[in-house]
């Protein structure tokens, strides 16, 4: 069975010159060396500076913090999304409202929205999108849920509104892992401050609590993976890369693009949409068949799940239902050969082909 996905983490090998200076400083939490500088590296990546950048235990926390020191006693959330989207707002202590997305690029529609103080928006990058900063201008109080978009092309968020956060996640599964955790860039120093109060008890400087907050501290062990990372990030890159030639190329072929297989730079994912929940069964089961896992990333609108019954929506969300019934995730991760995914390829045209031959006149 091919997996739809395994994670790869630096060796011990390239991990171990950290783990060593973890050692020798005997410093292994609450805000080490190590933290600084994996949030100081990022900085230098991301175009601000380090004062901005704060790490976290992970990104479902961090998307937390930001929202709950922001101005905004409402949140709209997009309706197709990961549930941690949706939880964090809910953990905050805010008001959640479900919205539904656009079809060509899966992502939150702002257009009808008011931009009234009290309102927040997160913007979901879906699959590892690109930010675009101009789309969410008119709003002043935005968390952008960039979970897997650390990989899209150079960053630079120099000229991030200061009432606005942008937050990664650093999970085993995405670009640049530390097993898990999160960083969070704020547009302005000083709400990044009262951030890294907010992820240690509320402390600023003392042993008193300022301000209302938890432990959402990154552990010097995790920043020692993520420091790993950054050190061979070219190859890491260049490996994402070579697999999502193939992959697209393959998906082009079949007619099967998305908005996800056009991202510029590299994300973990190989998305495809089918015609209907019934061929996305059909290929999900009959890949099965043939060894090659698959998963339904986001399986189902939040409105739909348990958790989020009660919450408010402002939309019936039939774009977000749709793309959650008709797309489907294959195998990508690094270490997957060029071979296997070309096999992969073969496999979906053979089920593709069987299942439309059967269903329909029309053929691939």
């Amino acid at each position: 069975m091919i997996p739809v996905m395994q994670p790869l983490l630096p060796t011990f090998e390239e991990v171990s010159p950290w783990l060593r200076r973890m050692d020798q400083s005997r410093t292994y939490t609450n805000l080490g060396p190590l933290v600084s500088e994996l949030e100081s590296r990022h900085a230098a990546r991301l175009g601000v500076s380090p004062a901005q950048v704060v790490s976290s235990a992970n990104a479902t926390l961090a998307l937390t913090g930001a929202i709950a020191l922001s101005a905004a006693d409402s949140w709209i959330v997009p309706d197709f999304t990961f549930p941690a989207s949706g939880h964090a707002v809910l953990l905050a202590g805010r008001h959640l409202v479900l919205s539904d997305v656009r079809d060509g690029d899966w992502q939150l529609d702002v257009s009808s929205m008011p931009s009234d103080y009290l309102l927040g928006i997160m913007p979901v990058l879906p699959f590892g999108a690109p930010l675009k900063l101009d789309e969410w201008e008119s709003f002043p109080n935005v968390v952008v849920d960039a979970a897997a978009s650390l990989g899209a092309d150079e960053w630079n968020l120099n000229d991030l509104p200061e009432t606005w956060a942008v937050v990664f996640s650093l999970h085993a599964t995405k670009i640049l892992p530390a097993g898990e955790g999160g960083l969070a860039v704020f547009g302005s120093t000083d709400q990044a401050r009262r951030f890294r109060a907010w992820s240690n008890f509320g402390f600023a400087g003392t042993r008193r609590s300022t301000i209302a907050g938890t432990n959402a501290k990154m552990a010097e062990m995790t920043a020692a993976y993520g420091l790993a990372s950054l050190e061979r990030w070219m190859l890491e890159r260049e490996q994402w890369s070579s697999n999502l030639s193939v992959a697209n190329e393959i998906t082009a072929e079949l007619g099967l693009l998305t908005p996800v297989q056009r991202y510029k730079g590299v994300h973990p994912y190989w998305i495809i949409q089918l015609r209907d929940t019934e061929e996305r069964e059909a290929v999900a089961t009959g890949l099965e068949s043939l060894g090659v896992e698959t998963r339904q990333w986001w399986p189902t609108p939040l409105h739909r799940m348990p958790a989020f019954q009660e919450v408010d929506r402002n939309s019936d969300s039939p774009v977000a239902s749709r793309l959650a019934a008709t797309t489907l995730g294959l195998p990508m991760y690094r270490g997957l050969s060029a071979d296997q995914i070309r096999e992969i390829g073969e496999k979906l045209k053979a089920v593709l082909r069987s299942h439309r031959n059967i269903n329909s006149p029309r053929t691939l």
